[in-house]
């Protein structure tokens, strides 16, 4: 038997089931925020994918079979995010869109790296972004971390212990410079440094920072990005001072939005990766399991559609990583118990299929046995998928309905099914 290309998951029922479940609990927060649902194209102009800095050997091409030399759609690849088809689609449909334009998406994307642990080379993204027309206010960037917090206590396990990390590239380059490192190279080398911080020991940090600049005031700057008391921040060049005031205002209204969170923290030494985010920067670390790495991260950006429009279109985002999160979380209570189906009922008997149709109508999901099985047999198989009652319907006039766990049952008239059933799904 062939098994399924390696970095392309595949789910059984109950793990997909799950999956559709994590997803609409985030949509239905994301909502509540007034954010409308977007599917954009599996496939993108390589131009357009390429324009934001894209390795191109991480993308994928796309070209027909029977294509001959000179023939196909050579010009065409699988999008590698969702963020520049948003981009694309936001420059094409300008004049339909309403700004601020609040969108979510969650499709997957394709990326030619090795598949390991907990990255594939198809997988899902779950985007937030808010997208501006010329201006966009800092309370922007407050909303999409509140929501995304908010869908994240949605679907975590109660309790589940987890810091959302803030920081602003303006502040964090300001106290680079202001420590003495010249703009350009040196500054964008030494926030890497910056960056790895919580990954390497302070000796090695001081020692790469020297490296790049041996007149900077090395421990100053490692000082500072490790203050928790934004107050206590003095002397600032004025980049790091509108950095300051920028990341002081995105927390004042986070607390209102949230109605205070101990998960939400600024961090000085968070820079994101990404040369294109130029104010707020995010990074989520799920406590339980650091191995995922930043489970939600995203920021600022100036400009989402410089390269697509003459328009000024600032916005702000955030990703939720969802296939590796997903991944961690269908091994934890509730997810790791999820039913093989939707169903909660099976019936079987000669007066089965009109009586599923009554359920179905009432609201009540249930499956038809299928087969010529006895009852006990069909009982059996769905109570393995997680069916929690079965129906053996011989005649119209009545239905013997049993609870699997109890192994009780009781013989109900057809008039009060349907009564009986509700009450017995609600208890």
């Amino acid at each position: 038997m062939k098994t399924n290309i390696s970095g392309f998951p595949e789910y059984l029922p109950s793990e997909q089931l799950a999956f559709n479940h994590i997803i609409r609990s985030i949509e239905a927060i994301y909502q509540t925020y007034g954010y409308v649902p977007l599917e954009t194209a599996a496939v993108e102009r390589i131009e357009t994918l390429v324009s934001k800095g894209i390795d191109s050997k991480e993308v994928y091409g796309l070209r027909r079979l029977a294509a001959e030399d000179g023939d196909g759609d050579k010009d065409i690849a699988l999008r590698f995010d969702l963020t520049v088809p948003m981009a694309r689609y936001v420059a094409q449909n300008y004049g339909s869109l309403s700004f601020p334009y609040r969108r979510y998406q969650c499709q997957p994307v394709w990326r030619g790296e090795r598949p390991q642990l907990g990255r594939y080379r198809q997988f899902h993204q779950f985007d937030l972004d808010v997208v501006g027309d010329a201006s966009l206010p800092l309370e922007a960037d407050a909303e999409v971390i509140a929501a995304a917090h908010d869908a994240l206590v949605a679907i975590l396990p109660e309790g589940t212990p987890f810091t959302m990390r803030v920081n602003n590239r303006k502040l964090l380059t300001g106290l680079v410079q202001g420590a003495g490192f010249t703009e350009g190279a040196q500054t964008y080398a030494a926030i890497k440094v910056i960056d790895d911080l919580e990954k390497i020991r302070d000796e090695d940090a001081l020692a790469r920072l020297t490296a790049i600049n041996p007149q900077a005031k090395v421990q100053q700057l490692i000082n500072q990005t490790r203050t928790t008391n934004l107050n206590e921040l003095t002397g600032l060049t004025p980049l790091a001072q509108t950095g300051l005031n920028e990341l002081k205002e995105v927390l004042t209204t986070l607390d209102s939005l949230t109605g205070g969170t101990s998960n939400i923290v600024a961090d000085l030494a968070i820079a994101r990766g990404l040369d294109y985010y130029t104010g707020t920067v995010l990074e989520t670390k799920l406590h339980t399991a650091p191995e995922l790495g930043s489970i939600c991260s995203g920021g600022r950006y100036d400009n989402l559609a410089a390269s697509l429009s003459e328009r000024n279109l600032p916005g702000v985002g955030l990703s939720i990583g969802i296939s590796r999160l997903a991944a961690w979380l269908m091994d934890q209570p509730p997810y790791n118990a999820m039913p093989a189906t939707p169903a909660q009922l099976i019936v079987t008997g000669a007066a089965a299929p009109a009586l599923c149709q009554q359920i179905r109508k009432a609201g009540i999901a249930c499956e038809l046995a299928l087969g010529d099985k006895s009852p006990g047999q069909h009982f059996m198989a769905a109570d393995k998928r997680g069916i929690l009652y079965g129906i053996v319907a011989d005649t119209p006039d009545s239905a013997t309905i049993r609870t699997f766990a109890t192994r009780q049952q009781a013989q109900v008239e057809a008039a009060n099914i349907i009564p009986y059933l509700q009450t017995l799904l609600t208890t």
